[in-house]
């Protein structure tokens, strides 16, 4: 297999450095770059604005000897790279039909498939386009019949591989070859664009603009370039860095060689979101396929792929980030509460991660209705497998929140129960760990309407996709406010409650005791606590049965958020999760775990066709009513299957 199978193509964005003027040295330069680009792999490689020229030739661009030069050493890049198993895209000025336009000659074994005028409004040597696309003739190439205009979509034939120079009209990628002045924040400027166009169009977008050579007279170009994914950056480089090279978590290759730069990044032509369609009105123009080389991916890892990777720095975007998955949690209740004309709220706590984040959601609602925090009931139910630490840390913390406290203890209510149902009270089997659940849901239930109160429902979207819910039992709720957070993401949520003090605690002193709190509830394995404890131990670890929720939440977001095969999902989470200095998990642990996923997600679609109402936050939902459709009883068969095979490998 290779990064073509599934989907992905290799670009480079190349600053060459240039002598203004001389043509010939300059394609001596983009030659040997040419060359190094597609040693490393890369299908198209993007050079600057006028590239070939250099960017400075002022009023001398309006010469037919430098324009016959740029023309001539044009044809002589196609014809020296024509073995080379790569695209070139190459700014360059033509003069067609009486005017002189900044273009990019799209090319690649050879021949010459299109020429593009470029925005020609930053320079007064340029006109600008407007025209539809017609043909020029190149004397150099033999007068050669070449398409010329804005208009045209290029494609590699038998892949989903698209892109256009200097529009946005639906492929794949959007090209942009620059030659504008550096200035000191230009490369954040850059960036911000590219960042606001990728995401706008639901495309790939690399810029790169002119480097080292050109002429300082009055500016100075720095060669800032950038790759972009749905408004994800892949790769990019500043321009001001004196050297900068790949490392394991920053695979944008980037070297410099006789102050060229060439900067690497694999975008994704199979994600949904980019993979467009060209709009009516636009020419297609196919490129003969290349060969793709290896699988070895050069994009940045992230690991936890619900939260962009510009957030997990940290900082005012981390903060600004999480404040709005909880209001919006907040949000969600309140409205709930003001509907029903509920003033109280009710939460089982347990000392774990869904009721710690349910808890402070309700805190947090009752602050928006200006209720005071003391009508928010937090009940604890001790069971068979309760433990000392989990207890107190769910009572603790909602003593310190103000809340309303209850301890209701069941293991009475359930030896009553078993004796009933005739079950003997000592088999830890299925009926044993859910007569459980559903008995505190009945307390649960039964004690809000006596109190006149709105269950909130701790049940999490992981839990959700896996079925890890008893039916009925923890499945149930009146409004369910962690139902769009996967569980990976519930411990930022906690965190960041966690910092704000001033939000959530009366005082200072009540907070300095709940940050510890806080600490021990992240550090306690995630368990139902439903088999008995041995010395106040836990001993059903959920990720012992399941598998790391951090691979489970991997899985779920590329299963919510693309279309994308069990092969390409493995591909990823190898990129992801194993590397040369410190692999997390094996390939077979990863297939294995993945295994289970697909297998209980199929099967426990049941669950999720009666899901109680809660918030969609951004991470996705289950909501039968809006989000998910799904029949309860379709076959896991043909994902299983390609599993197989992939273990086999």
């Amino acid at each position: 297999m290779t990064i073509h199978d599934y989907g992905f193509y290799r670009l480079a964005a190349v600053v060459p450095p240039c002598t203004v003027g001389d043509c010939a040295k300059n394609a001596g330069y983009i030659i040997s770059l040419l060359q190094k680009s597609a040693d490393l792999g890369a299908d198209l490689a993007v050079f600057p604005a006028l590239a070939l020229t250099s960017a400075s030739c002022g009023d001398l661009f309006t010469q037919r000897v430098l324009l016959r030069a740029a023309e001539e050493q044009l044809a002589f890049i196609v014809k020296q790279t024509a073995l080379l198993p790569i695209a070139g895209v190459v700014g360059v000025p033509v003069y067609v039909d009486g005017s002189i336009y900044s273009a990019a000659a799209v090319f690649s074994r050879g021949t010459i498939y299109g020429i593009v005028p470029l925005d020609g409004r930053d320079n007064a040597a340029f006109s600008s386009y407007t025209g539809s696309t017609t043909e020029i003739l190149f004397p150099a190439l033999q007068n050669t019949a070449i398409p010329f205009g804005a208009d045209m979509v290029f494609a590699f034939e038998g892949g989903q591989f698209s892109f256009t120079v200097g529009n946005q009209c639906g492929a794949a990628l959007y090209v942009e070859p620059l030659a504008k002045p550096s200035f000191a924040g230009s490369f954040a400027e850059f960036c911000r664009h590219a960042a606001a166009q990728s995401k706008h169009g639901h495309n790939a977008y690399v810029f790169v603009n002119a480097g080292w050579g050109e002429s300082t007279t009055d500016t100075v170009c720095a060669g800032e370039r950038g790759i972009y994914e749905n408004g994800e950056l892949l790769a990019a480089g500043s321009g001001f860095e004196l050297s900068s090279f790949a490392t394991v978590d920053n695979p944008g290759f980037t070297g410099y060689t006789d102050e060229s730069a060439i900067t690497l990044a694999d975008i994704d032509c199979e994600s949904a979101a980019i993979a467009a369609h060209t709009r009516t009105g636009y020419s297609r123009v196919t490129i003969p396929a290349l060969p793709s080389r290896g699988v070895l991916l050069i994009r940045p890892r992230n690991p936890c792929p619900f939260i962009p990777l510009s957030i997990q720095k940290g900082g005012h975007a981390w903060e600004v980030f999480f404040s709005q998955v909880l209001e919006l949690q907040a949000r969600g209740l309140a409205k709930r509460m003001h509907h029903t004309g509920c003033t109280k709220t009710v939460v089982g706590v347990s000392g774990g991660l869904d009721s710690t984040l349910a808890l402070f959601i309700a805190v947090l609602a009752s602050r928006m209705l200006k209720i005071s925090n003391a009508s928010v009931t937090a009940i604890t139910m001790p069971g068979f497998g309760t433990t000392a630490r989990t207890k107190s840390n769910a009572l603790r913390l909602a003593e310190l929140l103000g809340c309303t406290i209850l301890t209701i203890p069941i293991e009475k209510a359930l030896v009553q129960h078993f004796t009933d149902i005739d079950h003997p009270a000592d088999l830890c089997n299925t009926v044993y760990e859910n007569a459980q659940a559903r008995e505190r849901t009945q307390i649960l239930m039964d004690k809000a309407n006596q109190l006149g109160a709105l269950l909130v429902g701790t049940g999490d979207l992981s839990e959700s996709a896996l079925g890890w819910e008893t039916y009925n039992g923890d499945h149930m709720s009146m409004y369910n406010v962690n139902a769009g957070i996967p569980k990976t993401i519930l411990r930022h949520c906690i965190r960041y409650a966690a910092s704000h003090p001033a939000v959530f605690f009366p005082d200072e002193a009540r907070y300095a005791e709940a940050e510890g709190i806080v600490r021990d509830i992240l550090d306690t394995p995630i368990s139902p606590e439903l088999l008995p404890a041995q010395d106040q131990t836990i001993v059903q670890k959920t990720e012992d049965i399941l598998g790391p929720y951090e691979l489970h939440d991997f899985f779920l977001y590329y299963l919510l958020h693309t279309d994308f095969s069990p092969s390409k999902i493995l591909l990823l989470a190898e990129h992801c999760f194993i590397s040369d200095t410190k692999p997390r998990y094996t390939r077979q642990q990863i297939i294995g775990c993945m295994r289970l996923f697909y297998r209980r997600f199929f099967s426990q679609q049941f669950k999720r066709s009666c899901a109680v109402d809660g918030p969609a936050v951004g991470f996705g939902s289950f909501s039968p009513r809006t989000a998910w459709r799904m029949p309860s009883d379709m076959s896991a068969a043909v994902w299983l299957n390609e599993l197989e095979k992939l273990s086999e490998m």
